[in-house]
């Protein structure tokens, strides 16, 4: 069997892999630079965010409307209620209230998984009643709770506890307003 013959085909117009190179050393110096300013930036949104939470839990323990997590399962398990997600992220933060109430048969607005919500439309008036009854820090009906150093597959087994069958204890995913997009300037 024979092989076919190469040919000679240059790859590109000729100059063109010396400006690639060229560019490319001349745009390494802006990476670094870039990463230079953003571990910093990203470290003081970071601390932001950390600041706020800690205020609100300040504020929540102030009022009487914060509990543990071992308050908050016993709870869920012997009286029910609903445990209100609020997730500012998929990475978060995220902040859990409860409430003894059956938010699901209270609410006078459809709802629907978060990852929906936080995209605003027709459940907008969802998330501003939720916060408005529930999680305002003026004012609000639900408790803060503290989850710090609490294992996340400890809050997993909770959240597959609240089965809507189970009729006891409820849980809901809520995107926050701060997080939706506004649109009738509320």
């Amino acid at each position: 069997m024979q092989m076919p013959e190469s040919r000679n085909v240059p790859d590109s117009k000729p100059g063109t892999r010396a400006f690639a190179w060229v560019l490319g050393l001349f745009l390494v110096p802006f990476l670094f630079l870039g990463a230079c300013f953003a571990a910093p930036y990203l470290l003081v949104l970071r601390w932001r965010q950390q600041r706020r939470e800690d205020a609100l839990k300040s504020l929540m323990k102030s009022r009487g409307r914060f509990i543990s997590w071992q308050e908050f399962v016993r709870a869920m398990r012997e009286s029910g209620g609903t445990c209100i997600e609020e997730r500012f992220s998929a990475k978060g933060p995220v902040r859990f209230w409860w409430t003894p109430e059956n938010v699901y048969d209270k609410s006078p607005h459809a709802s629907i998984d978060w990852f929906t919500m936080r995209k605003g439309g027709r459940y907008v008036p969802f998330i501003h009643w939720c916060r408005d009854r529930y999680t305002r820090a003026e004012g609000g009906a639900a408790v803060l709770v503290e989850t710090w150093g609490v294992p996340k597959k400890e809050i997993y087994a909770l959240w597959a506890e609240c089965r809507p069958e189970a009729n006891k204890a409820r849980w809901i995913e809520v995107a926050p307003p701060e997080i939706v997009p506004n649109q009738w300037g509320k």
